[in-house]
C-alpha cells in the first residue's frame, strides 16, 4: 500500500498549528501590559499580511479580486479579524490568558448556530444543540458565581472573549460562502491585507498616533503574534485541510486551550483552579459534540476557523 508522506506530515502540522495558536494568548497578554487592544489588533494584522505576502510573492502565485469581491472582504476583516483581536486583547487585559484561550475555543459552537440559520446545508441537529448546552454549561462554570455581575471588570473581560468567538464565528460562515468561489490562499491575503488597511485607518481616526514604544519582550510577542498566529499559521492550516479535510483539521481546536492553560500556568504563573479545569472539560467536550454532528457535512475548507484560534 503507498502512502502519501504529506498524510504523515499532518499530525505534526496539527500539534504544531495547536501549539502556535495556543501560545497567541500568552503573546497577547504580554503586549497588552505595554499598549491598548487596537494597536494589538492593528500591529499583528500588519505584520501577518506581510508574512502571507512574502510567501505568495515568493511561491509566485496570483491574487485574482474584483472590487465586489474587495467590499465582502472588508467587511468580514472587520467581522473576522479587526473585533475579535481588539476584543480578545482588551479581554485579556482584565482575565488570565489560559481562561482566555478556553472561552475563544467555543468559537465551533457559534459557527454551527450561524450555519445553521443561514447555510441551506446545515442542519441544527438534536446532538448541536446537546453540544451547545454543554458547552455554555462549561462557560458558567469556568466564569463562576460572578457572571451576572456586568461592573466586574473580570466578568466583561470574559464576555469580551465571548463575544470574539461569535464573531469568529460569523467569520467562518462568510468564509465559507466566498471559498465556493474564491481561491483559499489569494482569500487569505485579501482578508488580513483588508484587516490590516482598515485596522490602521480606525487605529488614527479614533486613537491617534498608535504606541508602540514596547520592550524587547513585547515586540517579541508582537513578531510571533503577527508572523506566526496570523501569518505563516494561516498557510500552514490551508495545508493542512488540502490534506486531510476540514473536519480532521479542525482537531486543533482541542489543542489550543491545552497549550494556552498550560503556558499560562508555567510563564505568567496562572493559577487553574477547579473551576477552570471542569469547565475547560465542559467546554470542549461540547465543542466535540457540535464538530461530530457536522462529520458528515461536505468538506468546504473553513478558512475562518484558521482566525479563530489566533
Amino acid at each position: 500500500m503507498n502512502h502519501d508522506p504529506r498524510s504523515a506530515r499532518a499530525l505534526g502540522v496539527v500539534l504544531a498549528l495547536g501549539c502556535i495558536w495556543g501560545s497567541s494568548f500568552l503573546f497577547i497578554k504580554v503586549i497588552v501590559d505595554e499598549t491598548g487592544p487596537v494597536e494589538v489588533a492593528s500591529g499583528r494584522l500588519v505584520i501577518g499580511a506581510v508574512a502571507i505576502g512574502s510567501f505568495i510573492a515568493f511561491r509566485r502565485l496570483p491574487v485574482r479580486w474584483t472590487p465586489a469581491l474587495l467590499a465582502q472582504v472588508g467587511v468580514l476583516a472587520l467581522v473576522a479579524n479587526i473585533a475579535p483581536f481588539a476584543l480578545i486583547a482588551w479581554g485579556e487585559e482584565h482575565i488570565e490568558s489560559g481562561t482566555a484561550s478556553v472561552l475563544n475555543s467555543t468559537m465551533p459552537i457559534f459557527t454551527s448556530v450561524f450555519a445553521a440559520a443561514v447555510l441551506a446545508e446545515e442542519r441544527f441537529t438534536a446532538g448541536r444543540a446537546g453540544g451547545l448546552m454543554l458547552g455554555f454549561l462549561g462557560v458558567l462554570v469556568l466564569t463562576g458565581e460572578d457572571v451576572l455581575d456586568i461592573t466586574d471588570s473580570s466578568v466583561l473581560g470574559q464576555f469580551a472573549v465571548i463575544l470574539s468567538a461569535a464573531c469568529y464565528g460569523i467569520g467562518s460562515v462568510g468564509t465559507r460562502t466566498l471559498l465556493r468561489s474564491t481561491d483559499p490562499i489569494g482569500l487569505s491575503a485579501l482578508q488580513v491585507t483588508a484587516g490590516a488597511v482598515l485596522s490602521i485607518t480606525i487605529l488614527f481616526a479614533f486613537s491617534g498616533t498608535p504606541d508602540y514604544s514596547l520592550s524587547a519582550e513585547a515586540w517579541l510577542s508582537l513578531l510571533a503574534l503577527g508572523a506566526g498566529a496570523t501569518g505563516v499559521a494561516y498557510v500552514a492550516y490551508l495545508w493542512l485541510i488540502d490534506v486531510t479535510g476540514s473536519v480532521r483539521a479542525s482537531l486543533v481546536t482541542y489543542i489550543i486551550p491545552i497549550v494556552g492553560l498550560f503556558l499560562g500556568w508555567a510563564v505568567l504563573d496562572e493559577s487553574i483552579g477547579l473551576n477552570t479545569l471542569l469547565g475547560s472539560a465542559l467546554i470542549i467536550g461540547g465543542v466535540a459534540i457540535v464538530m461530530r454532528g457536522g462529520a458528515s457535512a461536505p468538506e468546504s475548507p473553513p478558512l475562518a476557523q484558521a482566525v479563530a484560534a489566533d
